[in-house]
């Protein structure tokens, strides 16, 4: 093969190449515009709405993973990372609302690098429905919320790995900490003040009766 011949070669292995790099972007904004719409109608209280939304997510996901083995290069890239991250912390969000099993990494069929992170985030989606169930006075639901972002903290924080394997994780596991910290600390204040309010009312209650 000649120097000419070459140099075509290696054109066209870049322009497919390119295309498959707008397309795996295309994907991956899809995947993340969905999954946010899934976040934002379980926290309105719309579950069928958010289940549609996930849906149509795991479907582009499916379409994102065909890429793993063709394209390995393009597939491991940032964008996809992040879409799946989003992905996993959705369906883990909708997950818990509905009462079912929290899936892992290997059920969803996609790395552990971008399930952690989706994992992480889920965290702070749990804070957002432990502070709407404090709102309306559902202290053992709050209490349920709290609980499992606890859990979920201390396992990983157990997972010593370079920052080069899971770019963000450590990051966001510090995150995680303070959020969690701050959450206990509100909910055990709110939880008082609404014990003492009560007991308030108690008492104005028996003082009106003995008038």
């Amino acid at each position: 093969m000649g120097l000419l011949e070459v140099i075509e070669e290696a054109r066209k292995l870049l322009e497919e190449e390119d295309s498959v790099r707008e397309e795996l972007l295309r994907l991956s904004r899809e995947v993340g515009r969905c999954a946010r719409k899934c976040i934002l109608e379980v926290h309105g209280g719309d579950l069928e709405e958010a289940r549609e939304a996930l849906e149509t997510a795991a479907k582009l996901v499916e379409r994102v993973t065909q890429f793993r083995d063709t394209h390995p290069r393009l597939y491991y890239s940032g964008s996809v990372t992040s879409a799946l991250a989003e992905y996993v912390e959705a369906r883990l969000l909708l997950s818990y609302v509905a009462g079912e099993e929290l899936v892992g990494f290997k059920d969803l069929g996609i790395e552990v690098q971008p399930y952690l992170l989706g994992l992480a985030d889920f965290v702070g989606e749990l804070r957002r429905l432990m502070v709407r169930y404090v709102a309306t006075y559902r202290f053992d639901e709050a209490r349920r919320a709290l609980e499992l972002m606890e859990e979920v903290y201390r396992r990983v924080v157990t997972i010593a790995v370079p920052e080069a394997l899971v770019p963000g994780f450590r990051r966001k596991v510090d995150i995680m900490r303070g959020v969690v910290e701050s959450s206990s600390k509100e909910l055990l204040y709110y939880m008082r003040s609404s014990e003492l309010s009560e007991a308030i009312r108690e008492l104005l209650s028996l003082l009106k009766e003995r008038e």
